[in-house]
């Protein structure tokens, strides 16, 4: 099955995509300097202009996050399938908008203070993750998989220089486009 498939099977389920991080992205009008033009972006966390979205002809998932630098574009999974799988052990999308940063004792660092990451009344809001996790994951018949290993070896393979922007990205980035 293609990521497109599975991802709107995903957005089918009765589940709160937010507590993911994972928000609909519903006006493909509304996109950022760094984002490729003929990227699909599906959701994000609604902070940041973090985002993630599949390219044409390309199974992988990628995240975008304007605030990162250059290349504002990376792979974060082979495939839905699999970003759904890594999703399911980091918990939420935000690990993985952060894996390029980090080495592997940073990242399971990272892991662990979002679980020990409690605030007044987060109860309702964990239980809803939780519920959303697990129906993801009985859905597609996954489990969950460190991701940390398959997505550096991914984005050291990526040449990002290969992506198609809009004029106002090669504006920003003082660039002359090609």
């Amino acid at each position: 099955m293609s990521s497109r498939d599975d991802l709107r099977r995903f957005y089918a389920l009765n589940i709160n995509h937010d507590a993911l991080g994972l928000a609909p992205w519903e006006d493909q009008t509304h996109r950022y300097f760094c984002t490729p033009v003929d990227g699909e972006i599906f959701g994000g966390p609604g902070v940041d202009g973090i985002h993630y979205l599949l390219l044409p002809e390309d199974e992988r998932v990628f995240c975008v996050d304007p605030g990162s630098g250059s290349p504002f574009v990376r792979p974060v999974a082979k495939d839905f399938q699999e970003f759904l799988s890594f999703l399911l052990y980091c918990r939420d999308e935000s690990p993985l908008a952060q894996i390029y940063q980090l080495n592997k004792e940073k990242f399971h660092q990272l892991l662990e203070e979002n679980v020990q990451n409690r605030w007044p009344g987060c109860e309702e809001f964990l239980a809803g993750k939780a519920a959303a996790l697990s129906a993801a994951a009985e859905a597609f018949q996954l489990e969950a998989q460190d991701p940390f290993a398959k997505v550096k070896l991914l984005q050291e393979n990526f040449d990002s220089a290969k992506l198609q922007y809009s004029d106002e990205y090669y504006d920003v980035m003082g660039l002359e486009n090609p």
